[in-house]
C-alpha cells in the first residue's frame, strides 16, 4: 500500500513538472519569490540603521547577562549573528554608495567572525565583554548610518517591538 501511494505521488510530481514546461517553471519561481518576500523573521531589522542599533543593544544585553544561565542565551546569540549576516543586504537596500557598502560589508564580515569565535565546538558561549570586542566594527557601521538614511515607515512599525526587548535590569 505504502509503495503504490509513493509511486503515485512521484508520478504526479513528474507530470506536474512536465506540463507547461517553461511557463510553470517561471510561475513556480515567481511564487517562491513571492512567498519568501512575505516571510520575514521577527528579529529582522527593517533597515540598516535599525540593524546597527540592534547589534549594539543585543551585544550589551548578552554581555550583561553572560553566565547567568539564561535558557534563551543561545537563541539570542544566533539572532545577533543573523542580524550581522543581514547587514550587507540591508546596506544594499539603503542609500549607501558602493564605497560605503564595501565598508559596511567588511565590518559585517569581521563582526560575524568575532561572534563565531565566541562559540566553542561544544556550543558553549563566551559572551563576556562582547561590546568591546565588536566596538571597532560597530563604530564603522554607526558612522555609515547618516549616509544610509532611515526610511520613514520603519520608524513607526517597530516602535512597540522595541519596548519588549529592553529588559536591562
Amino acid at each position: 500500500m505504502m509503495n503504490s501511494s509513493l509511486t503515485f505521488t512521484l508520478t504526479l510530481l513528474l507530470l506536474s513538472g512536465l506540463s507547461g514546461c517553461g511557463a510553470s517553471e517561471h510561475a513556480d519561481a515567481h511564487d517562491d519569490d513571492h512567498h519568501l518576500e512575505h516571510f520575514v523573521p521577527h528579529h529582522k531589522p527593517a533597515n540598516f540603521a535599525e540593524a546597527v542599533e540592534e547589534i549594539e543593544h543585543r551585544a550589551q544585553h548578552l554581555s550583561d547577562h553572560a553566565g547567568h544561565g539564561h535558557a534563551d542565551e543561545a537563541e539570542e546569540f544566533h539572532e545577533l549573528l543573523d542580524i550581522v549576516n543581514w547587514l550587507p543586504e540591508l546596506a544594499a537596500d539603503s542609500d549607501l554608495n558602493e564605497a560605503d557598502w564595501n565598508k559596511a560589508n567588511a565590518a559585517a564580515a569581521v563582526l560575524a567572525r568575532t561572534l563565531q569565535s565566541r562559540q566553542s565546538k561544544d556550543g558553549s558561549l563566551n559572551l563576556m565583554d562582547l561590546p568591546n570586542a565588536v566596538a571597532t566594527e560597530w563604530n564603522t557601521l554607526e558612522s555609515l548610518i547618516a549616509a544610509a538614511g532611515k526610511p520613514e515607515p520603519a520608524i513607526h512599525h517597530d516602535d512597540h517591538d522595541h519596548h519588549h526587548d529592553h529588559h536591562d535590569h
